[in-house]
């Protein structure tokens, strides 16, 4: 085995991985400093302002909804999770505050920031959406040279290096970018390399206009198939080893996860403004691999099978136009909008071909060579929809604000299936919005507001018989009110009320996953923001909901009232604190508790409630007179083992507790 020029910082178990990482990492270096922006940077004489150090997700948020800054991420939704169903699934991704349809995962050196919009916090954007909103920012361009770099590596064997810099070029002009390792190990053993790359520019092109060119990738090597159980009954899966990968060596996932664009914003007149997103967005995966140990008994015996498939893309242009007119009448506010948005998604799914192995112990390490696979033809699917939109805004000082929003969604959906006549689906349908915020007091408000969406439904599970299918649109509605509060000690309350209507989907007795009825999602969310105390900062939030599913199939008792993997308790609570007296030391908590999931179609199998905790400690230096930071990490403090449902009677599970260290430095 060829060995490194110096010694590698990193240690383990597989020496094979320790030399390929080290290689990475010095590759990245030599990738950064060759590229347009790190040279400048480390040359430049400018004074260095923190750009990393300061990540702080429970700084950043404003509510306890979810906010993520870098590698970390707190509140109580995700993405993926929003009053118990997808933002992202159902199309409500925004860049910089604009439309994108995007099936490519967005690179870390690309994105600074990430906040959940929902309730009063979503009024501020146009056409809100049900399921509110997944609302991303780029990485700052600004106005001097800085050059961030973290190194970390954890005790299971996780490791990355990340650089991320800006640099001013010329007068209105500025670049961002930056590059990045990272070795992950999850939850069942599996690993997965990563190289992440971004460069963004942003140029002022004229007082009050902007456009912002970027580009950003995220490349995944070897990234091993995490095993799926999927139980013979109504009962979770014991012994279980987590930390140990059960699975071929060689069910290692290649993908290329690619976004570009051009994001133009300015004023062109007194009272016009234009904004403009237009944007690419590639998912990529020329290898693909699944691990399901079916017809799992307690006695841990399973049906082992790996599915492989061919390569499976997705291909999404998209972004928006939009033109504004403001009005200003004393202390009156009007704003007329115009907008047209648009996509055009390709996606290929299928072909797959699959091999299954004699029964036998799940914690058995399956150690055979890869099978010739021989791959079908794939189901070829497009997607078009052009969305025109107008609405109106009032905003009265002391008083409150009106928004009222209607659209013309059009949408063309045609599938050719190997073998099968190719479908057709045509929707056109109106989309409305409309809110109400009363300011009551200084520091008292009271927000309502409804909305309906036409979004895309998600891919069949794993395990479902049509694994991977892309499901239909559906038309969705929302409701929500509440109040929001300023409280002594520099506190702010958010409590609102939401309704949430939608089709439901799930397996048959055929294992087909497909639209089975209607589901709805009620209930109370909670939010309390702000630092009561010197150096101390407070996130917490609850979410108390009821669902329920009705449809011909719980009326005949095929399927339960209950959906499939929704908890209808979850509460947060995030702590940051710096003493006073040694401000450069801080100390965070997150907690998070959730109720419990039906992890079955029937209702007859339950996944229990957990609380999960991670806290950190950081540590804020100089280093040769630049600010740094050392950071420690403790994920799964108390070792709980925690289920998730990824389908019908098909559980994962969460990662043993382990230690992450990290050194941030920003030149």
């Amino acid at each position: 085995m060829p060995t490194c020029d110096n010694p590698c910082p990193l240690k383990g178990k597989d020496a094979v991985f320790e030399h390929l990482a080290c290689v990475a990492i010095r590759r990245s270096i030599a990738v950064a400093s060759r590229s347009l922006i790190f040279p400048f940077v480390l040359l430049l004489p400018h004074p260095a302002s923190a750009q990393r150090v300061d990540d702080n997700a429970t700084l950043l948020a404003d509510d306890a909804f979810g906010a993520a800054i870098g590698n970390e991420r707190i509140g109580l939704y995700r993405g993926w999770d929003v009053r118990g169903f997808s933002a992202v699934t159902a199309g409500n991704v925004r860049l910089e505050g604009l439309y994108i349809d995007r099936p490519a995962e967005f690179s870390e050196r690309l994105i600074g920031n990430e906040t959940i919009r929902v309730g009063i916090s979503a009024q501020n954007y146009l056409f809100t959406a049900p399921t509110g909103i997944d609302d991303f920012r780029l990485r700052a361009a600004g106005e001097k040279s800085v050059l961030s770099v973290v190194a970390g590596y954890g005790d299971n064997g996780a490791s990355r290096l990340e650089f991320d810099g800006q640099i001013p070029v010329a007068d209105g002009l500025s670049l961002a970018g930056g590059a990045g390792f990272s070795r992950s190990v999850y939850n069942s053993g599996a690993t997965g390399n990563f190289m992440s790359y971004a460069l963004r520019a942003r140029w002022t092109i004229a007082p009050g206009v902007e456009i912002s060119p970027f580009w950003g990738r995220l490349d995944t090597y070897d990234r091993q198939a995490s095993p799926v159980f999927v139980t013979a009954g109504p009962f979770l899966p014991q012994l279980l080893r987590r930390g140990s990968y059960i699975g071929p060596n060689w069910t290692g996932q290649r993908g290329i996860a690619t976004n570009y664009g051009l994001i133009g914003k300015g004023r062109v007149a007194r009272d016009w403004q234009v904004d403009l997103g237009l944007f690419r967005s590639i998912n990529e995966l020329p290898k693909n691999y699944s691990l399901l140990l079916r017809n799992l008994t307690p006695d841990n015996q399973a049906d082992r099978r790996v599915i492989s498939d061919p390569l499976q893309t997705a291909d999404a242009v998209s972004g928006e136009l939009r033109v504004q007119r403001a009005i200003r009448e004393g202390d009156r506010g009007h704003l007329l909008t115009f907008s047209l948005r648009g996509r055009d998604r390709l996606t290929l799914y299928g072909g797959s071909a699959s091999i299954t192995y004699p029964r036998g112990d799940v914690n058995a390490i399956i150690d055979l060579p890869e099978p010739d696979f021989q791959y079908g033809e794939r189901t070829r699917e497009h997607v078009r929809q052009v969305t025109p939109g107008l609405a109106y805004e009032l905003r009265w000082k002391d008083i409150g604000s009106v928004g009222l929003g209607v659209q013309r969604a059009l949408y063309r959906k045609d599938v050719a299936v190997p073998g099968i006549a190719s479908t057709a689906t045509r929707d056109d349908s109106w989309l409305y919005n409309a809110s109400l915020a009363i300011d009551l007091s200084r520091g008292l408000a009271v927000y309502a507001s409804a909305s309906s969406g036409l979004e895309e439904s998600g891919l069949a599970p794993e395990s479902a018989a049509n694994r991977r299918e892309v499901m239909p649109a559906i038309l969705t509605q929302q409701v929500d009110a509440g109040v929001r509060l300023l409280l002594p000690a520099r506190l702010r309350l958010v409590a609102g009320l939401f309704d949430v209507r939608k089709p439901y989907f799930a397996v048959d007795e055929a294992n087909i996953y497909a639209e089975a009825g209607r589901i709805r999602h009620s209930g109370i969310e909670l939010s309390l923001a702000g630092a009561p105390l010197p150096g101390l900062n407070v996130v917490a939030g609850a979410v108390l909901m009821a669902t329920r599913v009705s449809g011909t199939l719980v009326d005949q008792g095929r399927i339960a009232r209950k959906p499939l993997g929704v908890t209808e308790r979850l509460l947060s609570l995030s702590l940051n604190y710096a003493p006073p007296l040694v401000p450069q030391l801080g100390l965070g908590i997150n907690v998070v508790n959730h109720g419990p999931r039906l992890a079955d179609t029937q209702g007859l199998l339950a996944v229990p409630p957990a609380t999960l905790i991670d806290a950190n400690i950081r540590y804020r230096l100089k280093l040769a007179g630049k600010p740094a930071l050392i950071r420690l990490q403790i994920n799964n403090l108390t070792d709980r083992v925690d289920y998730s449902v990824l389908g019908n009677s098909s559980l994962g599970f969460n990662s043993q507790r382990f230690l992450t260290l990290s050194f941030t430095v920003d030149v």
